[in-house]
């Protein structure tokens, strides 16, 4: 237990460095997209943002909705935290939150960009903000959720298995008291018949015995009822090697002839101590299960048992005759036939009873004997198990982080140093402090170089200039000129003036 603890810990401590790790390596493209300069990347505000991501991280077990909700809010203000994200949203599906949470969190980060930044272009909104939130929350709020149903349905076969287990215990038992308890009947009414008009004592007590094994047989079917699932057709397995082989089915009628049936028995082929496990057991149970169904229900019959063991296929006969006695009807389980069916389903053979033509009932069954599709016994195949898992977690968050990294690095940046077009940041009709958002404040000296060499200024507005960043060497500087009238930017332009020379 304290290891698995100590290794948990471990695991949150590794994740948490591989956010923080992400996280700084996504900051440096944010000057690259125009945020204000309270988010650039240096190392206060970095070390503040990292350390509500690690927070977030750690605590999103105990405080899932808090820390979703969280997360989204400073993905929306610094984009880089896109990985811690999609951490708190994997596990926030996986504890199975509701579907409108995760919508009013899909929406959040384009809210606080618009309400924080509303200098920023439609486009920005709509491809960087929509995109990563696909990526860093919706996939992994639904990878979560599938995680988690797949670790469910994993407990529920496992529980299913329990039970089959148990099912299997309850028919073997089943088969094989009832076998014996079905013979003790039969000896103790043939020893009643008998008896008959010689021995009154003996008479009575051969009846007592088969009313008790009746009633056994009763009380047996009443309690390993309780085992079954539901009553779902079960799949015993015989416990001996030797099942199916010719031995066991020679035995299997000599127990029955001694219980005063007529057998013949014809065993086609050679042995099947080389055919696979699953086809022996069938062979077994096809013949023990035919051969219960006559003494119960046709025990002055005739029965042929026949095997053939072919190349391909093993088939296995059981018919009656159709002379039967007034017996007494034998408690059962009415699952025998079922059963039979289903177990040779599963084998890839086929499988008829019934009545046949000239009378009496048949079980006929074709087995194969090589499979169609390897048993789950036989392959030997396991579940993906923890390292699987953790493999699959550390290549999701790795995909999280190459999207956002794709996202932040390939879409146009928004500052207009690095856009084609300086100006398509700003739109007409924008306030001051909007425009001075992307370009800055006013600056004086530009005023000053522009006069002479600027063009008309529109009438009733004001003007503000800004420089570029031309390379130091230019011969002539390139200035932003923006007018404002009662309704915003009315007019935005860009000219050049000469760089004047430097006196000696």
């Amino acid at each position: 237990m304290l290891d698995r603890r100590l290794g948990a810990v471990l695991a949150e401590v590794l994740l948490a460095g591989f956010v923080a790790g992400v996280t700084v390596f996504l900051a440096d493209l944010l000057p690259a997209w125009g945020w204000p300069e309270v988010f650039s990347p240096s190392v206060p505000v970095l070390t503040a943002v990292i350390a509500c991501a690690v927070v977030l991280v750690l605590l999103r077990r105990r405080f899932t909705v808090a820390a979703l909700l969280a997360a989204t809010v400073l993905f929306g203000l610094f984009p880089a935290t896109g990985v811690a994200l999609a951490v708190v949203a994997h596990t926030a599906g996986a504890r199975g939150r509701r579907w409108p949470l995760f919508g009013l969190t899909a929406l959040l980060p384009a809210a606080v960009v618009l309400l924080t930044q509303p200098a920023f272009r439609w486009q920005y909104v709509l491809v960087v903000i929509a995109v990563s939130t696909v990526s860093c929350l919706v996939l992994p709020a639904l990878a979560g959720a599938m995680q988690a149903q797949q670790a469910r349905l994993v407990v529920a076969l496992r529980d299913r298995a329990r039970l089959e287990e148990r099912s299997r215990l309850a028919e073997e038992m089943h088969d094989q008291l009832g076998h014996r308890l079905s013979l003790i009947t039969m000896f103790s009414g043939a020893l009643e018949v008998a008896a008959e008009g010689k021995d009154p004592e003996l008479r009575q007590a051969a009846g007592h015995v088969r009313s008790t094994a009746k009633l056994a047989l009763e009380e047996l079917r009443e309690s390993l009822g309780i085992l079954r699932p539901g009553g779902e057709p079960a799949e015993p397995a015989e416990a001996t090697d030797a099942a199916g082989t010719k031995a066991d089915i020679e035995g299997l009628v000599s127990s029955s002839r001694d219980a005063g049936l007529e057998v013949a028995f014809d065993w086609r082929g050679s042995d099947l101590g080389g055919v696979r496990p699953p086809v022996r057991r069938a062979v077994h149970r096809l013949v023990r299960e035919a051969l219960t169904n006559v003494h119960k229900y046709a025990a002055g019959a005739s029965v042929t048992v026949v095997v053939d063991h072919g190349p391909d296929l093993v088939k296995v006969v059981v018919r009656n005759g159709a002379e039967q006695v007034a017996a007494e009807r034998l408690p059962g389980t009415g699952r025998g036939l079922g059963g039979l069916r289903e177990r040779v389903r599963l084998l890839g053979g086929t499988f008829t009873a019934g009545p046949v033509p000239e009378g009496g009932f048949a079980v006929t069954a074709g087995l194969p004997k090589r499979a169609s599709a390897p048993l789950a016994e036989e392959t030997g195949e396991e579940r993906p198990g923890r390292i699987q898992s953790g493999l699959l977690l550390t290549t999701g968050l790795a995909a999280v982080a190459a999207l956002l990294l794709t996202t932040l690095a390939f879409v146009p940046p928004l500052t207009p140093a690095d856009h084609e077009d300086p100006l398509a940041s700003v739109k007409i009709g924008m306030t001051p402090e909007e425009v001075e958002a992307w370009f800055g404040p006013n600056e004086p000296a530009a005023h000053a170089a522009a006069e002479g060499h600027e063009p008309s200024i529109p009438g009733d507005s004001y003007c503000v200039y800004v420089a570029a960043a031309d390379p130091p060497d230019a011969e002539t500087a390139a200035i932003f000129r923006f007018c404002f009238g009662d309704r915003g930017l009315v007019e935005k332009t860009w000219f050049e003036v000469p760089v004047p020379e430097e006196t000696p």
